[in-house]
C-alpha cells in the first residue's frame, strides 16, 4: 500500500471515531454545569485521561522532541522540570479549589470577593491567553496535514479547525471522551515508536554510548554547536534562560485553568487531587518515551538533509528518513494530541465568555440554554480567530508557549494561590496584582523580545505582582484592625 493511501485510511478511521464521539455527546438541554464540567461527575480514570490528554500537546510532541534532537537533554530544565514542579503545586491546592463549588476559575473571585468585575476581567485574560495559545495546536496539526497529504499549510489548519469545533460543541463530555480515545492512540503510538527506534539503535546502552559523543544541532548548511547532547545546559538553553522558565512554564502551568477545570469536574475533592498525582505518573512514562525517541532519532540520523524548524524535525524524520509502517499511526496520534489540547482550551474560552462575562455582567438572569448557546458561539469565534493567527505562526512554539503562559502566571498565580491558601488577601490586593502585573508585562516583554533581557520576563514580573498584592492586602488588614479599635473606643 502506498504511503498516501495508508495515510488516507488512517484519516478516514480517525474521522469516523471523532464523528461518533461528537454526535453521542451532543445534548439539547445542557446546563452550564453539565456543559462545562459534566456536573462534577467525572471519575478518576476519565479525569486522568483528560488531564494527561490536555497536557500532551503539539508543543510537547513536536517542539520538545525536536529540541531533544537538536540540543539533547538541556531542554529538560527549560520545560519538562518546570512543568512537573508546577503540577505539584496544583496538587497542593486541589481540595481547597474543589470545595468552593465553582464552575470556572474567574467565578472564584466573585465568590470570595463579591466582585463581578474581577470575574469579568479574569475571563477576558483567559480568552486572550487561550486564543493565542491555540495557535501552537493549530500549527502542529497544519504542519502534519501538509506533510502527510501534500497540501498547503493553510488547508491543513482549516482541517483541524473543523475537527476542533465539532468535538468542542458537545461540551466537556465530548472533550473527555475525545481525550480518552486520543490518549490511548498516543500511548500505543509512543510505545511502538520507542521500541522500534531502540531496536534499531541497539538498546539503551548503545543509545547513550553514541549520544554522549554527539554535539548539538547538526543539519546540512548549518554549523554544529559544541555542547554535548547529554549536558544539562547548552546551546540556546543557558542556565539563566532555563532556570528562569520556571516562572513562565512552571507557575504558568500551576495557574492554568485548563488543568484546574479537570479538578473541578472530578467527582470528589479526593479524586481532584488524585487526578493530578496519577496523571504525573503517566506523564513521566510519556516523557521518558519522547526523550528517548528524540535521542534515538539523532543517533540514527545524525544530520538532517536540509535545515528544518525545530517544530518540524520529528515530522520530517518520521515521514521521510525513518518512515515505516508505524509512521502513519504515530502521526495521527499527534493529530489527536493537538485536538485534545485545543478543544479543552476552546471550551475555556466558551465558559469565560458565556458564563463569566455574559452571565456574570447581565442585568437579568440568563437561562441555562442561553448560556450554553453563547458558549458554542464563543467556540466558533475563538476558534476562527486562532485559525487566522495561525496562518502566520511563531517559528518555535516551545518558547512561544512559555511566553503566553508566563502572562497567565503573572496575573493569575499570585491571587489564585493567595486566595486559596490565605484569608488575608483582599479584593484591593487582587486589583493591585492585576495593575502591577499588567504594567510589568507591558514594560518587560518588549525588552525581552529585543534581547535586552535574556531571562524570562515572568522571573521579574511575578515577584512584582505578588509583592503588590501582599503589600496592599496587608495595608487593608491594618486599616481594618484600626477601624475595629476605633469602633470599640467609641462604644
Amino acid at each position: 500500500m502506498s504511503k498516501t493511501m495508508l495515510y488516507l485510511g488512517y484519516f478516514c478511521l480517525y474521522s469516523v471515531v471523532l464523528l461518533i464521539i461528537g454526535k453521542s455527546s451532543l445534548r439539547d438541554e445542557s446546563t452550564p454545569e453539565d456543559y462545562f464540567i459534566c456536573e462534577r461527575k467525572v471519575g478518576t480514570p476519565q479525569s486522568v485521561c483528560t488531564f494527561t490528554g490536555t497536557w500532551v500537546s503539539a508543543i510537547t510532541i513536536l517542539s520538545l522532541t525536536g529540541s531533544v534532537y537538536e540540543d539533547g537533554l538541556a531542554v529538560l530544565f527549560y520545560s519538562v522540570i518546570p512543568w512537573f514542579l508546577g503540577a505539584f503545586l496544583l496538587a497542593l491546592v486541589a481540595r481547597r479549589l474543589y470545595s468552593n463549588g465553582i464552575i470556572t476559575i474567574p467565578e472564584l473571585f466573585r465568590v470570595k470577593y463579591g466582585s463581578r468585575v474581577l470575574q469579568a476581567i479574569y475571563a477576558v485574560i483567559i480568552i486572550g491567553v487561550y486564543v493565542f495559545y491555540l495557535v501552537s495546536q493549530y500549527k502542529g496539526f497544519g504542519m502534519i496535514s501538509a506533510a502527510l497529504f501534500d497540501i498547503p499549510y493553510p488547508v491543513g489548519v482549516g482541517m483541524v479547525y473543523l475537527f476542533i469545533l465539532y468535538t468542542t460543541f458537545g461540551g466537556y463530555r465530548s472533550v473527555v471522551r475525545t481525550d480518552v480515545f486520543n490518549l490511548i492512540l498516543l500511548v500505543v503510538g509512543l510505545a511502538v515508536l520507542m521500541v522500534s527506534i531502540l531496536s534499531q539503535v541497539g538498546g539503551f546502552g548503545a543509545l547513550y554510548g553514541q549520544a554522549v559523543r554527539m554535539t548539538g544541532y547538526s543539519a546540512a548548511g548549518m554549523s554544529v554547536q559544541s555542547d554535548p547532547l547529554l549536558a544539562p545546559f547548552g546551546g540556546r538553553y543557558t542556565p539563566l534562560v532555563s532556570l528562569s522558565m520556571f516562572w513562565g512554564w512552571g507557575l504558568g502551568l500551576a495557574a492554568n485553568p485548563q488543568y484546574l477545570v479537570r479538578m473541578l469536574g472530578a467527582s470528589s475533592s479526593r479524586d481532584a487531587r488524585r487526578t493530578v498525582l496519577y496523571s504525573l505518573v503517566l506523564l513521566f512514562a510519556i516523557y521518558f518515551a519522547l526523550i528517548h525517541i528524540g535521542l534515538g532519532m539523532r543517533v540514527l540520523v545524525p544530520e538532517l538533509s536540509r535545515p528544518v524548524d525545530t517544530d518540524g524535525i520529528i515530522i520530517q524524520l518520521i515521514n521521510n528518513e525513518l518512515y515505516g509502517p508505524w509512521s502513519g499511526f504515530f502521526l495521527f496520534a499527534v493529530f489527536g494530541a493537538c485536538i485534545s489540547t485545543a478543544n479543552s482550551q476552546l471550551l475555556l474560552i466558551a465558559s469565560s465568555f458565556s458564563y463569566d462575562l455574559a452571565k456574570g455582567l447581565a442585568h437579568k438572569e440568563l437561562s441555562a440554554s442561553r448560556v450554553v448557546n453563547l458558549g458554542r458561539l464563543a467556540v466558533l469565534g475563538g476558534g476562527t480567530l486562532a485559525m487566522l493567527l495561525t496562518l502566520n505562526p511563531p517559528p518555535f512554539t516551545l518558547s512561544y508557549g512559555g511566553d503566553v503562559w508566563g502572562i497567565l502566571g503573572i496575573l493569575l498565580f499570585p491571587p489564585l494561590y493567595g486566595t486559596l491558601l490565605s484569608r488575608r488577601i483582599t479584593r484591593r490586593g487582587v486589583w493591585a496584582c492585576l495593575i502591577a502585573g499588567g504594567l510589568a508585562i507591558a514594560v518587560l516583554y518588549p525588552l525581552f523580545y529585543r534581547g535586552i533581557f535574556t531571562a524570562h520576563p515572568a522571573m521579574f514580573a511575578m515577584p512584582l505582582s505578588t509583592a503588590a498584592m501582599i503589600g496592599v492586602s496587608l495595608w487593608d488588614g491594618k486599616e481594618c484592625a484600626r477601624d475595629e479599635v476605633e469602633d470599640q473606643l467609641h462604644h
